[in-house]
């Protein structure tokens, strides 16, 4: 190779374009490993904040589910004993009604009450006697019957607000669980249009870089061949002086 040559200049053009090249190729690897660590880390957050939802979520209907059974059963049984839903339903629940505690005790009570006060009178075998015991129960039932609906509402409301609660504990979550969507969305959006910029401008830096190193390597391949040919007619004119046979 010449002393003069161009081609050295041009091999370290394309030697320093390889390495801008190169170095382009690297930050551009870096920042895809940037962004997938970004993307990760958010899934990650996103997700576990997903979790945490739904677990108060099931949390507070479980608490409130045995609410929304008990209320449902009484429900049934209240329905039952208005005769809403035909003459089997009913007599389940005057069945169910007639074994309660309460009303065993409320008749066995009144049945006393009227039992000691004919005893007292001597009349205690007496048909007038079995008859009042039987009126006195017979009242205590349809008394107490209602007042057993009344218990029966009551507690098939409780159960209704449960279940109400829990719709609305659902919406909530409904609500959230999107909202949490929207920013997950926005964010993934603002990691990746960051990181296109900087790609582009990665890219670019890159591209300019060889661009520079190319132009550069063309001019230097220039200037040494002219000064080869300047110092060539240089020394041409040299020897020609030494022979003679120059100016």
């Amino acid at each position: 190779m010449g002393l003069f040559s161009g081609t050295s200049a041009r091999n370290a053009g394309i030697w320093a374009f390889n390495q801008a090249q190169d170095a382009a190729n690297r930050g551009q690897g870096i920042l895809d490993t940037a962004q997938g660590n970004a993307l990760g880390a958010l899934g990650q957050g996103f997700g576990q904040a997903r979790t945490d939802l739904n677990t108060n979520y099931n949390g507070a209907i479980d608490r409130l589910n045995p609410w929304v059974t008990a209320g449902t059963g009484a429900l049934g049984t209240y329905q039952g004993s208005l005769g809403l839903g035909g003459q089997a339903e009913r007599d389940a629940a005057v069945s169910q009604f007639q074994n309660s505690p309460g009303y065993q005790y409320a008749v066995d009570q009144a049945s006393d009450a009227t039992a000691r006060k004919a005893s007292a009178l001597g009349a205690l075998g007496s048909g007038n006697t079995m008859a009042a015991i039987a009126d006195r129960a017979q009242n205590m039932q349809n008394q107490e019957y209602g007042a057993w609906q009344d218990r029966l509402n009551g507690l098939s409301t409780q159960g209704m607000q449960a279940a109400g609660t829990q719709a609305g504990l659902q919406g909530q979550l409904g609500s959230s669980l999107a909202n949490l969507g929207a920013q997950q969305g926005n964010a993934e959006a603002g990691i990746y249009t960051g990181m296109a910029g900087l790609g582009l401008n990665n890219l670019w830096n890159g591209t300019n870089t060889g661009i520079g190193a190319v132009t550069g390597a063309q001019k230097q391949a220039r200037d040494n061949v002219n000064t080869g040919l300047n110092f060539g007619v240089n020394l041409a004119g040299s020897g020609l002086k030494l022979l003679g046979l120059g100016a």
